[in-house]
């Protein structure tokens, strides 16, 4: 199976064989292509790097926004600027492989519950160039009406905040996601706050920052890190997860991304006796770093696809392919 993973910044690969073990992994920074154009690419290099005898059954990918997986298309994604693209139908054509699209934060979370069953109740938050949750209630993915469930990115946290790509201002995203993070640093630099940050310092650099002291780093870890709490008591007190899983490129800075989100989750536990009651720190984790969350998430799409096209009657299938 291969599974690629559709990020803001990057797109990554991974082919895997019938024990799940990693065959292939490729990945390559975004460009000014056409998305499709970019995802084929990609796909015909780990085709052809796994060989005859790895060759994929089915591709799944896992890509951010609005998606329409039994049609194969992707309805809206805002930070892709893509809208009605049949992208399933597109990379199938191109490989010859039966291909299957999903939201990403959905397919993560499809894959962390792949061994709970009809028991997974669990919420996985990704977050990176965007910000999105996929729920998975009683072994159920919650896609919601017109398969906008889980965009807890575009919630508003900060209503005289900055513009979204969405059109809003102040959304989760805005405020907290990695361009977030890079802007505000840079506007604070601008401003002549005193930190070993540049005007281009990035996410990563930011954490990295914080971990090494500087004040600066460490007010806008805090921020981001306040604003993702929220986030969570709402999935938590929403949906009623066991588990909330935090994954996607910002997680991957461990400890200085982690700390702050739990330093405000103990905050809002101690001020409220309901939070006590329904926030367990316990049940919030952290992904390791290499996880590989959203190719492991686009695989099982790969798999699920793969199992609905071959139980349905002949010329039923939801794509096409070799």
């Amino acid at each position: 199976m291969l599974g690629i993973d559709v990020g803001g910044t990057k797109i990554a690969a991974l082919v895997v064989d019938g024990a799940e073990a990693s065959v292939v992994r490729l990945q390559a920074a975004t460009d000014e292509r056409p998305l499709e154009a970019q995802v084929i690419d990609l796909a015909s290099q780990a085709v052809g790097a796994a060989g005859a005898e790895c060759r994929p059954q089915a591709i799944g990918i896992g890509i951010p926004g609005q998606v329409d997986p039994a049609a194969g298309i992707v309805r809206l994604a805002v930070n892709l600027s893509v809208n009605d693209l049949p992208l399933a139908d597109l990379v199938a054509a191109a490989t010859g492989i039966p291909s299957f699209v999903e939201h990403d934060a959905r397919a993560a979370a499809q894959w962390l519950c792949k061994s709970s069953g009809a028991a997974c109740r669990l919420a996985y938050l990704s977050v990176g160039t965007g910000i999105s949750a996929g729920v998975v209630l009683d072994g159920v993915l919650v896609r919601g009406t017109g398969g906008l469930a889980g965009e807890i990115g575009h919630l508003v946290a900060a209503p005289d905040g900055p513009l979204c790509p969405c059109g809003l201002h102040g959304c989760l995203e805005a405020v907290a996601s990695g361009p977030a993070l890079a802007r505000e640093a840079a506007a604070a630099v601008a401003r002549g706050e005193r930190t070993g940050l540049t005007a281009h310092a990035t996410a990563a650099e930011v954490y990295r920052a914080a971990a090494h002291g500087d004040a600066l780093a460490l007010r806008l870890a805090s921020e981001a890190g306040a604003h993702l709490a929220r986030a969570i008591r709402g999935l938590v007190l929403a949906f009623g997860v066991e588990r909330v899983v935090i994954g996607g490129g910002l997680s991957r800075a461990g400890a200085p991304f982690f700390a702050p989100i739990q330093e405000a989750l103990a905050d809002e536990r101690e001020r409220s006796q309901l939070i006590r009651a329904a926030v367990d720190p316990r049940i919030v984790e952290l992904l390791p770093a290499d996880a590989e969350a959203g190719t492991r998430g686009a695989v099982a799409v790969a798999r699920a696809g793969l199992r609905r096209a071959v139980a349905q009657p002949f010329g039923q299938r939801e794509v096409t392919g070799g």
